[in-house]
């Protein structure tokens, strides 16, 4: 199976922080494993609206995998997301996805 893709809902903690549960094709049983991205406040991001995040997450094996998530919200109001694992040059997932509420936003992404 070539095709990967998966969901992620964040939720928007009152200090920017982000608190996610994901799950993808690829993880046994459609189980929901948890991620962790904790805004980078010494980082103003870029012109287009964009926050990075490092983040944490542990795989299907149990191995912890650690990056940088920016995420950069257009004009429509769509997020658009990149996952940098560490020690990757190019971004290993991307997303796009929706403000759910106030508090949440939801995300589908895909390997790169």
């Amino acid at each position: 199976m070539n095709e990967f893709f998966g969901i992620v809902l964040y939720n928007i903690e009152r200090d920017g922080n982000l608190n996610g549960v994901f799950t993808n094709i690829r993880i046994p049983s459609a189980r929901i494993f948890t991620e962790t991205a904790r805004r980078r406040i010494d980082d103003p991001g870029d012109s287009d609206n964009s926050q990075r995040y490092d983040f944490f997450y542990f795989d299907s094996n149990n191995n912890q995998e650690t990056g940088i998530l920016t995420i950069a919200v257009d004009n429509n109001n769509i997020f658009n997301a990149t996952w940098v694992l560490n020690g990757v040059v190019q971004p290993i997932f991307r997303g796009r996805g929706f403000l759910m509420n106030e508090r949440q936003i939801a995300i589908s992404y895909w390997e790169s």
